[in-house]
């Protein structure tokens, strides 16, 4: 009787192991991607729209998805993955473009 009930915890414990920690794992690391959210990040939604988020409403739980100039409101929730982070706003400043000058002798021995 007592081994029946010690194979009956060990398959409890491997069942628990084996289904439900990953998935509260992969729930946990959904929760982040959801909370980190910021306007100007490049979102997939779960109906498979594609789009930059305009603003997000924390306290509402939704954000407002830019597809193409068209506007809609979602849920937080609606949020299958995050393509590309927002990345912080710099302005892109090009570096001066240094000219050629030719020398009148050469740089090395070897160009003799």
């Amino acid at each position: 009787m007592s081994m029946n009930i010690l194979i009956l915890i060990v398959f409890v414990a491997a069942m628990y192991f084996i289904m439900i920690r990953p998935q509260q794992k992969a729930q946990k690391t959904r929760q982040e991607m959801i909370n980190n959210v910021q306007p100007g990040a490049e979102v997939v939604t779960i109906g498979g729209l594609h789009g930059k988020i305009a603003t997000v409403n924390k306290e509402a739980k939704t954000f407002d998805l830019d597809a193409e100039g068209v506007i809609l409101v979602f849920e937080l929730s609606a949020i299958r993955q995050v393509v590309k982070a927002a990345e912080a706003k710099t302005e892109a400043v090009e570096a001066p473009v240094a000219e050629e000058v030719k020398a009148d002798e050469p740089a090395s021995e070897d160009e003799k």
